[in-house]
């Protein structure tokens, strides 16, 4: 078992359909604006979800952990793919069609309401992470999103990183070089390492 379905209670409703597949490092699940029509639970290891700009730059939006339902939304309003979905590391999914979960929701309907909640903690996610955009200093917006992350070092140019901070390459490079120096992280070519997480938050506090 790759997963402990009693921390996950909705892997249950997931284990008797689809199929599993492995997914190596580096390799895509599917792209942004892929045609709808599956959807996958991700069992074991990390994937990366990104978007592109108008303007072609990649923004990385998160991680996912295991435990995991994506593609979910496309199953049910039938529109592409609004993310491209990529294995950061080895991964295990299990993938369904549309079909297969559409008849999953009307045989378990406690599980629809789950994921109603789920995409309401989303979208709480994403109106506080626009009052930060929209309203704290790039420092603090930097250190609310280093906080945020799950693994280090992150993978990520200080491009990808302004984009996704609404700033510049340049507020995000003053940044890091301010938190290089009080040892917190260290940074060099498309990678971030966090020294400190802990006085990291507490820089939040003290302001």
């Amino acid at each position: 078992m790759l997963l402990d379905v009693e921390a996950k209670p909705h892997m249950k409703a997931f284990q008797h359909i689809g199929h599993e597949k492995a997914l190596p490092q580096g390799s895509l699940l599917w792209s942004q604006d892929d045609s709808a029509g599956h959807g996958a639970v991700l069992l074991k290891g990390v994937l990366g979800v990104e978007k592109l700009s108008d303007r072609g730059e990649r923004i990385v939006f998160t991680e996912l952990q295991a435990g995991a339902i994506l593609g979910e939304m496309s199953c049910l309003d039938g529109k592409p793919h609004s993310a491209t979905v990529k294995a950061l590391t080895d991964c295990t999914l299990r993938l369904f069609t549309q079909s297969e979960f559409e008849q999953l929701l009307v045989l378990n309907p406690q599980l629809l309401r789950e994921l109603l909640v789920k995409q309401n903690e989303r979208l709480r996610r994403l109106t506080n992470k626009m009052m930060q955009v929209g309203t704290e200093p790039v420092m603090r917006r930097l250190i609310y999103w280093l906080c945020e992350q799950t693994q280090s070092p992150i993978s990520v140019t200080h491009h990808e990183l302004a984009a996704q901070l609404a700033t510049t390459r340049e507020s995000v490079s003053k940044a890091l070089s301010s938190l290089r120096r009080k040892k917190l992280v260290d940074s060099g070519r498309g990678r971030i390492r966090l020294l400190d997480k802990r006085q990291l938050a507490l820089l939040l506090q003290a302001d």
